[in-house]
């Protein structure tokens, strides 16, 4: 197979990639949908210099929504909120303003720090999936379980021939806000629903949700809590990319020793403590 400019050849077929985005039934309906804020432009200014070499493959039209307006940047095309609002109705409006023929979303946040070129061979075949078994909800990391969970996984890995992996109901972070393909209307109804952003990820409906079972995607998030991560600026500059003018603080180094303690805490306990919540709630409730 070789590239000529915008063409494809493929042997004797001749087929050109216009015409293979016809045979595509994704074709034209996904996005890249980064959602960030007039609070967080500085993030997506720093981290997302590098978008033209790591989305070159993947020929998805690329979003940025910001509160106010702001001028494109980076092959992205900026929408912005209809004003200043919480998470909820931010992102709402971000999906009210993408052209109308956007079917479905690929969410980023602003600092979402992709370490290599995006697969887009491989994204386009999840999208071809989605459309053709009319899919809501597809997220692009793999579940995650403690160290006897994830022995457990890898059985399941390994005799469920499914190109994805389904998620049960009582699956904590069922509609996570980490990196996800959403259906556009439903991903719209979710969010009018009452609630923070740590609500949103614990929303269970009747539709099925799905995620792969191998990661898509290289990246890193680098920002936990408005700050910069430790780790922030080393994975910066092995893209090529500078902090140094940023106002932004670091989190303290002690915050790096928490996140090993907690990593080593999931792996021991998994989502034991979160089950444990949940069913104690549910009995609470059922009680009052």
């Amino acid at each position: 197979m070789t590239r000529r400019g915008s063409s494809v050849v493929l042997g004797a077929s001749n087929k050109t990639m216009l015409e293979e985005d016809r045979e595509r039934p994704s074709a034209g309906r996904f996005c890249l949908l980064v959602t960030s804020s007039d609070r967080a432009r500085d993030i997506f200014q720093i981290v997302f210099q590098n978008a033209e070499t790591m989305w070159r493959d993947c020929d998805w039209p690329r979003y940025v929504g910001f509160t106010s307006k702001y001028p494109d940047l980076y092959g992205f095309t900026a929408v912005a909120a209809k004003g200043p609002s919480h998470w909820r109705q931010e992102v709402g409006d971000y999906l009210d303003a993408l052209p109308g023929h956007i079917e479905y979303v690929l969410r980023v946040d602003e600092d979402a720090l992709f370490m290599s070129p995006v697969n887009g061979e491989r994204l386009n075949a999840i999208a071809d999936l989605m459309v053709r078994t009319n899919l809501s909800y597809v997220s692009l990391v793999p579940i995650r379980r403690g160290l006897f969970g994830s022995v457990v996984e890898g059985f399941r890995r390994g005799l469920d021939k499914r190109p994805l992996r389904r998620l049960s109901f009582s699956e904590p972070y069922y509609s996570s806000v980490g990196l996800a393909i959403w259906k556009r209307s439903y991903l719209r109804s979710l969010l009018r629903q009452p609630g923070s952003i740590w609500d949103f990820e614990h929303t269970v409906t009747n539709e099925p949700h799905y995620a792969v079972w191998n990661p898509v995607l290289d990246q890193n998030q680098i920002v936990t809590k408005g700050k910069w991560c430790p780790q922030a600026r080393r994975l910066l500059a092995t893209q090529g990319i500078s902090i140094i003018d940023s106002k932004r603080e670091f989190q303290p180094l002690q915050s790096r020793f928490r996140d090993i303690r907690e990593k080593i805490s999931f792996q021991v306990a998994g989502f034991l403590s979160f089950r444990i919540r949940r069913r104690f709630k549910k009995r609470l409730s059922r009680i009052n």
